[in-house]
């Protein structure tokens, strides 16, 4: 998939791009409904732009569209490498003109086979549809060179365009994205220096490239804020405006020998090779030498700690039967099964505890990839007055909480049920949404051995009257400042 080619379609000249192999199978959504726009940007304004259909050529499926003479960014490390700063700037006041739901950054980067450009110096941008079905009939080591390779984990959001910028450019005069090799993405993304691959571009436009792939977080926000990633790419464009870009365009990319001919490449990556391979190691193998270590120094210690801990009062020694209670839904509310269990009594199961287990994994695991909690504590989101919410989260846990003393030592709470997800059994499983629920649970209480009450039963819980919720959002960039536009 490296450039257009002309053809002609009952005698109509059309140009076309190769997708796959005739016998690839194809998405089916690509075949029918309403074709999304991409844009063509010709230096002012962006354009929409719509492919006409899919053909086949030559036992190949093919994207067509009226004439224009397009080439791939990939190609900026050989044919078009002369001209990689000025179609990469130009690249990046294009993408300054779109919005967020046309970008689709949901992966922190625009996949390289989204962008191409025209002989004329136009950019063109494909719709990401376009960009999911050159994803579903490539191979693996396609989508990781368009995809994966470009991804640069824990930087500052807004700041993730700028860092692909750099990244073409640093393709561009290297061969290969800096982020590319897999010993690399284990060192912290630390990618190998420019610098020690003379290149022969000028100092001013090398240390440019290789400081703005290894800027802290801090200095990260200093130079993009909280703008979103596409109002970011201002600091691009001011801080290449004078670069120079001398290097000639090749045919082929130099060989891996070729990049390590200098003894400060070769020596920086046998050492990142160490420090890959020592990470890998511990990542796969720590957890092994970690618990032997443990259970040595914990096994002396293990039966006087259980005691302690079997001893403690739970932290609701002091609570009544409706404080209790009240404990229980805070803490499902809060995804914190440990506070949820605290009173439970000896035998007593809590039916809440597989689908909170599952729900924390899922906050954590994003709230560590992505530094963004997905969940909204459903009590906290009423009190506010239901406001909108970051989009990609959701709302779950219990509000509007009654408790009613039915004698015996008996209470029926009631409430609102919010989850992300149809709790009912009827049909197949829909896509996470908002869903709220009538909520009725039974609860036993008395007094436990050692003097505090404790839950003697938990009732499985009624969840009925479900109803979908549609629930405003806000980007996940924006926040109480006024962002520039």
């Amino acid at each position: 998939m490296k450039a257009s080619f002309p053809m002609t379609i009952d005698g109509v000249p059309m140009s076309a791009i190769t997708i796959a192999t005739q016998d690839a199978q194809l998405p089916s959504y690509i075949l029918g409904g309403e074709k999304a726009p991409s844009y063509l940007y010709d230096g002012k304004e962006l354009t929409k732009w719509y492919w006409k259909s899919l053909s086949v050529v030559d036992g190949m499926r093919v994207l067509t569209f009226d004439p224009l003479d397009l080439f791939s960014f990939s190609e900026l490390a050989t044919t078009r490498r002369s001209a990689a700063l000025d179609l990469t700037r130009a690249l990046a006041k294009a993408l300054t003109l779109c919005d967020e739901q046309f970008l689709d950054l949901s992966s922190g980067i625009i996949p390289l086979w989204r962008l191409w450009a025209t002989e004329e110096g136009q950019i063109l941008i494909l719709s990401q549809d376009l960009a999911d079905l050159f994803a579903a009939v490539a191979d693996e080591q396609a989508r990781y060179f368009n995809i994966a390779s470009w991804v640069h984990h824990n930087i500052h959001a807004p700041f993730s365009l700028v860092d692909q910028m750099v990244s073409l450019l640093y393709y561009s005069a290297v061969g290969i994205p800096p982020f590319f090799d897999r010993d690399t993405r284990e060192d912290g993304f630390r990618h190998l220096p420019l610098a020690y691959l003379h290149t022969e571009l000028p100092p001013k436009t090398v240390s440019f490239i290789d400081q703005n792939l290894s800027l802290s977080l801090s200095k990260m926000r200093d130079a993009s804020g909280n703008k979103r990633p596409q109002r970011a790419l201002s600091y691009f464009l001011e801080q290449t405006q004078s670069l120079v870009w001398d290097l000639e365009s090749r045919e082929t990319v130099p060989v891996v020998e070729e990049l390590l001919a200098s003894d400060e490449a070769a020596r920086f990556v046998t050492a990142q090779a160490k420090r890959a391979k020592h990470k890998v190691f511990w990542r796969k193998r720590g957890w092994l030498v970690i618990s032997v270590t443990l259970s040595v120094l914990l096994v002396g210690g293990f039966i006087t700690g259980r005691v302690k801990e079997a001893m403690a009062p739970p932290y609701t020694a002091s609570f009544d039967e409706r404080q209790l209670i009240e404990a229980y839904y805070q803490a499902q509310n809060e995804l914190d099964l440990q506070k949820m269990e605290a009173a439970l009594g000896k035998g007593v199961k809590n039916p809440f505890s597989m689908e909170v287990t599952n729900l924390f994994v899922t906050r954590q695991t994003r709230q560590a990839y992505e530094s963004f909690s997905v969940q909204v504590n459903a009590q906290t989101w009423r009190d506010e007055g239901m406001p909108p919410i970051v989009e990609d989260s959701f709302i779950y846990g219990v509000s509007d909480l009654s408790i009613k003393d039915l004698g015996n030592s008996t209470y029926l709470a009631q409430g609102t049920y919010w989850a992300p997800f149809n709790h009912t059994d009827e049909g197949e499983a829909e896509a996470m949404g908002i869903w709220a629920y009538d909520l009725t649970q039974q609860f036993s209480i008395e007094i436990g051995k050692k003097g505090w009450l404790l839950f003697s039963a938990v009732g499985m819980p009624t969840i009925e009257n479900g109803r979908k919720v549609a629930v405003p959002t806000v980007p996940r960039f924006v926040n109480s400042v006024q962002l520039p536009q």
